[in-house]
């Protein structure tokens, strides 16, 4: 009968090969390979369709000159940073029973939906005011006001935003004094 020698500690046993000796190392293959071969509950791509949707829409609206669809890609924007979502929420692949003892992870970008929104507005109150569409002009404007209410300290955007509505404000005053 063959003999084989498993090493356990310092011990040294020798025991013949036998169907119990066989079945628990197969049983003992099969629990190590399970733990590791088992479905996942959920995977997470690289990409996120959610913010991927944002980001398509922020390019499309800062690369367009047409008004109406720089106001549409604007209401979507300011909707998506006005609800705080950014991207649809990350799920963390982990056992059920351990799930209940875990918070659900913080929403967190490498870019800012508050700021790509304030810059679609920007765009969009930009290009209504070359068209003549001062309450347009103004809509926007004033969406970039709202955007940045929470801030303390001022921004490029919400600056900008002051200056074209002041420039406005200029031109209607300068258009009521000309006959």
């Amino acid at each position: 009968m063959k003999r084989a020698i498993f090493h356990l500690g310092s011990l040294d046993l020798k025991q013949p090969f036998s169907k119990q000796s066989i079945g628990s190392l197969l049983g003992l293959a099969l629990l190590v390979s399970g733990c590791q071969t088992g479905t996942p509950l959920k995977t997470v791509g690289l990409d996120n369709p959610g913010f991927m949707n944002l980001w398509g829409t922020y390019t499309h609206c800062k690369s367009t000159s047409d008004l109406g669809e720089t106001q549409q890609a604007m209401g979507k924007l300011t909707t998506a940073a006005l609800a705080g979502q950014g991207h649809e929420g990350f799920v963390l692949p982990m056992p059920q029973q351990l799930e209940r003892f875990v918070a659900t992870p913080a929403n967190r970008l490498a870019v800012d939906v508050h700021a790509m929104a304030a810059s679609c507005s920007l765009h969009a109150g930009q290009i209504a005011f070359s068209s003549g569409r001062i309450d347009l002009a103004r809509e926007a404007l004033a969406g970039v006001i709202t955007l940045h209410k929470e801030n303390q300290e001022p921004t490029y955007y919400l600056a900008q935003a002051n200056k074209l509505l002041a420039e406005m404000e200029n031109g209607v005053q300068i258009s009521l004094k000309t006959p």
